[in-house]
């Protein structure tokens, strides 16, 4: 693999289909953008020095994602060092709406969003890589060390508590 020896563009190309994805994640969990840019190159930097390691025992996402899991917790334990007074939320969803989309779907969007934003920090993240990553159960069971019949479990309840809120809501 030329990127293992240092191939920057082979690199820039093995990396490229994971930045948004894992950039988005990232953003999920670290409110500033400017903090979430560095908590993105902390972990490419990390992948790039871990490629040679690289066991593939889990997938290449899998992988970057635990990466950027941990880098995301120094990110918390720097900034819960420097700022031991200060509260913030770890887990923002992010609301990026674009202006080409029919109004409906907005709505929806911001239905859906609002649902998710009742749910507890532990289940916004079971979400976000579920459906947002599109990892599989054992996928996130390696990222976050939750037992993947318990994430099944979760999600199913997860499912059924945003179906009620979204009908509740008129949505169905």
């Amino acid at each position: 693999m030329k990127a293992v020896k240092g191939d920057n563009s082979a690199f820039e190309e093995l990396m490229n289909p994971y930045l948004k994805i894992i950039y988005n994640y990232i953003c999920m969990h670290v409110s500033s953008q400017e903090d979430s840019k560095d908590v993105l190159q902390d972990t490419m930097l990390a992948v790039w020095q871990g490629l040679l390691g690289f066991d593939h025992k889990s997938g290449m996402k899998t992988w970057i994602f635990g990466i950027a899991r941990r880098k995301i917790a120094d990110y918390y334990r720097r900034f819960y060092r420097n700022h031991r007074n200060k509260t913030i939320d770890i887990l923002e969803m992010s609301e990026e709406l674009h202006a080409d989309f029919e109004i409906d779907r907005v709505t929806d969007q911001i239905a859906v969003q609002d649902a998710v934003g009742t749910l507890n920090d532990q289940d916004k993240e079971l979400v976000y890589l579920i459906f947002n990553a599109q990892l599989t159960y054992k996928q996130v069971e390696q990222i976050t060390g939750i037992n993947e019949g318990t994430i099944k479990s979760r999600m199913y309840s997860i499912r059924a508590k945003l179906k009620k809120q979204l009908k509740e809501g008129g949505y169905d």
